[in-house]
């Protein structure tokens, strides 16, 4: 019995100086997820923690997983005093991303390491629901200046998202973003019914020149609009209804894919 309770004791003992003499930094939160707009050049999160030990424990280095991540901390090697409560301040620079992505750092301190990862969902420009205000807006802004919504803020959702688009993708991002929206204005009409049903000629005089008496901008570069001849082409021919053999052209700027435009159609 005496010999059973003395073993315990070794190990007892045994297990007490495996445990680490002073406690690692204790973290509120290892993941923080934030909604990002689609015009925000960066995202700020803030990683609150504390030093529970009465020992001073040292970060020694922040690595992130990538250039777009950057930790601030006030300096380093950065001593977090015993019983003390700090905040570390991290950076994700998301100009030009889209959809969700994920970007962890690794902390190293004097205690071990530990990770931390970030979560941005960047909102979709084409089918974001607008606000009630915002429609108002823009539908006054329209009435003097048509073309207003492919300059500053407006652009951000009807001229940017349009860049290196072609057919049904740029249907989406030219047309649909307007056309397609649960709560449009009752002046913009659903083109769904016409798709596939009017002409080339039809969706060519409306895409390019718009309609000069009403809010319908036009979308050629020509008319201070954001696509060029060969995204049109390309939106012209997802829409326009199929030629007859009799119609149809062969040759020189004719467009046969969705694509990116042949850089020479004539081969």
């Amino acid at each position: 019995m005496r010999s059973h309770l003395i073993m315990l004791l070794i190990l007892i003992d045994s297990a007490l100086r495996c445990l680490p003499v002073n406690a690692d930094l204790v973290w509120e939160s290892s993941h923080l997820t934030k909604v990002a707009k689609h015009d925000e050049e960066s995202i700020r999160f803030v990683f609150p923690f504390s030093n529970s030990d009465s020992k001073p424990i040292t970060i020694q280095t922040i690595d992130a997983s990538c250039g777009c991540t950057q930790a601030n901390p006030p300096v380093l090697p950065w001593v977090i005093e015993g019983g003390t409560h700090q905040e570390l301040e991290i950076i994700v620079h998301i100009q030009g991303k889209t959809g969700q992505f994920t970007k962890s750092l690794n902390v190293v301190s004097s205690e071990g390491s530990k990770e931390l990862t970030t979560s941005v969902e960047i909102e979709n420009p084409v089918f974001r629901e607008m606000k009630a205000d915002e429609r108002e807006r823009n539908l006054v802004q329209s009435k003097s200046d048509r073309q207003a919504i492919f300059k500053g803020e407006c652009g951000s959702c009807h001229a940017e998202p349009t860049k290196g688009k072609y057919g049904p993708s740029l249907y989406d991002a030219a047309c649909g973003i307007c056309h397609d929206a649960k709560h449009r204005a009752s002046m913009v009409p659903d083109l769904k019914p016409k798709i596939k049903t009017e002409g080339a000629d039809y969706w060519r005089q409306w895409i390019t020149h718009g309609k000069k008496e009403g809010l319908m901008p036009g979308f050629a570069a020509s008319e201070k609009g954001p696509l060029s001849g060969s995204q049109i082409s390309t939106l012209i021919h997802f829409l326009a209804k199929p030629e007859s053999k009799t119609e149809s052209k062969t040759g020189k700027g004719v467009i046969r894919s969705f694509g990116v435009p042949r850089s020479n159609p004539s081969k």
